[in-house]
């Protein structure tokens, strides 16, 4: 049975090729979607625990079992041990490599003073402790390790630099301790044997740094158990810190909510017991994370969905074609005896076998799908990132498998049709005129086209909604992206529907005019008008495809970056740590100066002006606590910004589409009065100011100003007109945030010289500040780059998962576009091999032969790709606004906004015009080679 499955393979082989081609796809993608989805959120995880550990400088691995004061007897002893077990239980399964477990017994409240002297002024506070397995990460600087015996009632300790300077301890010196005494009653007595320092600068092992202890004093670990923790004895105010550094960077994303789920369960029982909470460094940056993957493993199967039905189609059509070229043979079979099970089985051995040998060179070119997912920066286009760690696990085993069958079922589904077919019938059926398709009887176009409509309606009617959803985390709604897609699917046939009327009109118009080659090439698109929908249907969907694609991937893109730029004002912000005279000031990191009186001492702006790499700085006052007293009273809300209008201008980053007039018009304006001032639009709406009204505002230390309005902004850099702050029932709240906009001279004549930010534009690179900042030893209070929020955007799991899915999603789909074109083309020449034969027979000259062709390419492929920029043209108008609510900031300011880019369009149909260019060149090589001569005397015949 294998080789006549292999002789039947052979014998239809380029058809074999395309059902292998599709099938190879179909597993590929399948097999990439779980192991790019698990690979991005992988890295995603890793930023975020980085980042955590760059901001706070904790271990994020860390896992806490804080002390328990209430078990403080002996009878305790066994719980403070079950705990200890029960931890140790929790860290084995919460499965993640351990770098250290650490327990800290500490005992405080301790009084001593030198043995020599008694009276009070001398104590100091003391607290004996131990870490286990301290030896192995510490290093004796002066001095020498602390005795495991006890001498006489005198305890041998070690401290750490910063306890003996403070302290005012000396090496060999013995304190007396009051309050712990042996048993006979006696105080016990410490002795300075040595100071030590961490043995390395960053060991996880040390929670806090040996620099952090002021009054520590640390004692052998065992002796300490002798001493005072036991079986026998519990010490009364001893402390006991459980802690397990777990190494995060072996923690995976795809395991987060199993972490999280053992935690929880451990959690209750510490509870039970009366233990305090377990702490994990990890769970706050899980918590954020898991919305996150959810929303970008849904982002990921949705854009998938599409190409996955593409991808049936192409299969169940290649197939079809097969069994339509093989229908002799089947009929012979049928009518020689064979059963519609027998027949069955062969068509679905070949099936299994050709899906065989598509899973096991789908998966590994699912991992190459996922290298150019993890490349891909916009829409076809890729930059060079680090590899991605992609793993292949049981999941995408068996989501490949799952294709592999669904594919199977694909291609056996059409046999059922033709298996019941004896050679009697066939015979009867070709002889028949053709039916239309099944989805024209059934107006299955229009049905698909009216629900995507229907869909596309409800969800215009619920964009204030689905925004909601959007910035409470949630993911789009899954339907949406069907819809687009079942647009472009239902419109396309649609036209297709429509496309044998065109033909006929153009044919019935010029019926006199055309010449003997046109007017049969005419007749034959007519007449093959359901050969033809095979091929038209993808060459709609791939051009389509492509500009849908095109302009979704740069609306949210450019959508991005623009919020991006926008709300940072500049390339640059920074500020820097203004000091006062009486002492450094507390400043935070908007601006907003403190309450405390004094004379800031201002950092020289000069510096930023010669800097490399600046093409222009301002100094720009933000306040965000300002107020304006109005006729209904004070108001507040309100953010005041001080500028220099010229350096401003020249400076800051604006789009211009978002004011009526250019906003250099309202810096030209304003730079005529010096108590000119700018005003937001939403207070204009609501208390009912005009330009020329006077306005009196003060900043947050109450200095009253007084200026002219001269113009009105919807918009300007930096500023949100509305704030939306999430309340604690997790709903979005939005309120009205007010803009004055003044001469930064004025306020400084008014307040005094206050923090301001620095804006600057750069030639590029903004490497420069970077350096300046390292090797001056400046402080920041602000420093904000933008093109770094770029880059962090584009890497973005979402972001990066949608541009890579839209490139490889279209490129999947011009291959099988491709692929069609050529198995048409091709079995359309070799068919008419003797009809041009006849041709040439009658007159015609191969000059006129080729005409044919070229015309029934212009109405077939030429139809198809004007159709398709039709449909896609028309899908993106109407549902790239919706696609981009999806992407979209929670704390988004910017209208937004569909773009099209030339540049986008030259790329993409450059790209199909090269595939078709190569497919043409095919199809010449092949008319070149055909045999026209014998053709020519069959005809004659």
């Amino acid at each position: 049975m294998i080789g006549f499955i292999w002789q039947k393979i052979r014998s239809k082989k380029w058809m074999a090729v395309c059902l292998l081609l599709g099938n190879l796809l179909m597993i590929a993608i399948a097999s990439a979607a779980p192991m790019y989805a698990d690979a991005a959120m992988q890295r995603t995880l890793m930023q975020d625990l980085g980042n955590y550990y760059t901001q706070t400088n904790r271990d994020p691995g860390t896992v806490i079992l804080p002390n328990d004061n209430r078990i403080t007897k002996s009878k305790d002893y066994d719980k403070i041990e079950y705990s200890q077990a029960l931890f140790d239980e929790m860290i084995q399964e919460l499965d993640i490599p351990v770098l250290q477990k650490v327990t800290h017994y500490v005992r405080s409240g301790i009084r001593a003073n030198h043995a020599l002297q008694t009276d009070q002024e001398n104590k100091v506070a003391v607290k004996l402790a131990t870490y286990s397995d301290m030896e192995e990460h510490i290093q004796i600087v002066k001095g020498e390790m602390c005795s495991s015996e006890i001498t006489g009632r005198t305890i041998d300790v070690i401290v750490s630099r910063r306890t003996f300077m403070e302290q005012k301890l000396m090496l060999g010196e013995e304190l007396e301790l009051t309050g712990l005494k042996n048993a006979l009653g006696e105080p016990y007595r410490i002795r300075i044997t040595g100071i030590f320092e961490n043995s390395e600068e960053r060991d996880p092992y040390w929670i806090n740094s040996p620099s952090a202890l002021i009054d520590v004093f640390f004692v052998e670990e065992s002796l300490f158990h002798e001493l005072f923790f036991n079986e026998n004895r519990i010490e009364d105010g001893i402390n006991i810190d459980r802690y397990a550094i777990l190494d995060y960077t072996q923690m995976k994303g795809g395991q987060v909510e199993r972490y999280l789920g053992t935690l929880e369960e451990y959690r209750h029982t510490f509870e039970e017991m009366g233990q305090k909470e377990v702490k994990a460094y990890f769970e706050d940056t899980f918590t954020g994370f898991l919305p996150q993957a959810q929303k970008t493993g849904t982002t990921i199967w949705v854009l998938l969905v599409p190409i996955f039905v593409l991808l049936a189609v192409f299969i169940f059509m290649v197939s079809r074609q097969m069994l339509e070229m093989e229908q002799n043979e089947i009929s012979i079979y049928k009518s020689r005896g064979a059963s519609k099970g027998q027949i069955l089985r062969i068509y679905l051995l070949q099936s299994v076998c050709i899906s065989i040998f598509s899973f096991v060179l789908g998966v590994p070119l699912g991992m190459l799908l996922c290298r150019v997912l993890g490349s891909s920066d916009s829409f076809l286009e890729f930059v060079k990132r680090t590899a991605m760690s992609v793993e292949i696990g049981p999941k995408v085993f068996l989501i490949a498998g799952m294709a592999a069958v669904f594919s199977v079922c694909t291609m056996v589904l059409p046999v059922f049709k033709f298996a019941g077919i004896d050679i009697v019938t066939h015979k009867r059926q070709k002889s028949r005129k053709n039916k239309s398709p099944l989805w024209q009887r059934l107006f299955l176009d229009v049905v698909i086209l009216g629900f995507a409509v229907y869909g596309l309606w409800q969800y215009n009617g619920q964009k204030e909604f689905l925004a909601q959803q959007v910035r409470q985390g949630a993911s789009l709604d899954p339907l949406l992206y069907l819809c687009s897609s079942l647009f472009m699917i239902g419109l396309g046939l649609v036209i297709l529907r429509l496309f044998p009327w065109i033909v006929r009109v153009v044919f019935w118009i010029g019926k006199k005019l055309w010449p003997p080659s046109l007017y049969a090439s005419f007749l034959h698109i007519i007449r093959t008008k359901s050969n033809q929908g095979f091929l038209m249907v993808f060459l709609i969907l791939t051009v389509a495809m492509g500009i849908y694609n095109s302009q979704a991937a740069a609306t949210i893109n450019t959508n991005a970056q623009e919020q991006i730029r926008y709300m940072a004002g500049a390339d640059m912000v920074v500020q820097e740590v203004w000091r006062k005279t009486g002492g450094p000031s507390l400043e935070s990191p908007d601006g907003d100066p403190g309450m405390i009186s004094g004379t800031y001492i201002e950092p020289d702006f000069g510096k930023y002006l010669t800097m490399e790499g600046v093409r222009s700085a301002t100094r720009v006052f933000v306040n965000n606590q300002a107020a304006v007293y109005a006729d209904s009273g004070r108001i507040g809300n309100v953010m005041l910004m001080g500028i220099h209008t010229k350096e401003f201008g020249e400076t800051a980053w604006f789009k211009e589409a978002l004011l009526p007039s250019h906003y250099h018009e309202y810096l030209n304006a304003m730079s005529q009065n010096a108590k000119a001032i700018l005003v937001s639009s939403n207070f204009r709406d609501i208390y009912g100011y005009r330009v020329g009204d006077v306005m009196k505002y003060y900043d947050a230390q109450k200095n009253a100003m007084e200026g002219i309005i001269y113009g009105f902004v919807d918009y300007w850099p930096a500023y949100a007109p509305v704030i939306a702050t999430q309340g604690s029932d997790g709903i979005y709240n939005e309120r009205d945030n007010f803009l004055v906009i003044a001469h930064l001279s004025q306020l400084q004549s008014v307040c005094g010289v206050m923090p301001y930010q620095v804006w600057i534009k750069t030639d590029g690179s903004t490497q420069f500040l970077y350096d300046y900042a390292k090797e001056s030893g400046t402080k920041y209070t602000l420093f904000r780059d933008a093109s770094a929020e770029l880059i962090a955007v584009k890497n973005a799991a979402v972001f990066q998962s949608t541009n890579g899915i839209l490139t490889v999603g279209f490129i999947c789909i011009l291959v099988m576009c491709s692929v069609g074109f050529l198995i048409y083309w091709i079995s359309s020449i070799r068919a008419r091999t003797l009809q041009f034969g006849i041709f040439r027979a009658m007159g015609m000259s191969m000059r006129e032969i080729i005409t044919m062709l070229i015309n029934e390419q212009i109405f077939v492929t030429g139809v198809s790709v004007g159709a398709g920029i039709f449909v896609g043209v028309i899908t993106s108008r109407f549902f790239v606004p919706l696609i981009q609510i999806a992407y979209s900031s929670a704390d988004q300011v910017l209208p937004l906004e569909v773009i099209s880019r030339g540049e986008d369009y030259a790329r993409l149909f450059v790209v199909i015009g090269s595939v078709m260019l190569i497919c043409m060149l095919v199809l010449g090589v092949l008319i070149a080679r055909t045999k026209i001569t014998q053709a020519l005397k069959l005809g004659e015949d």
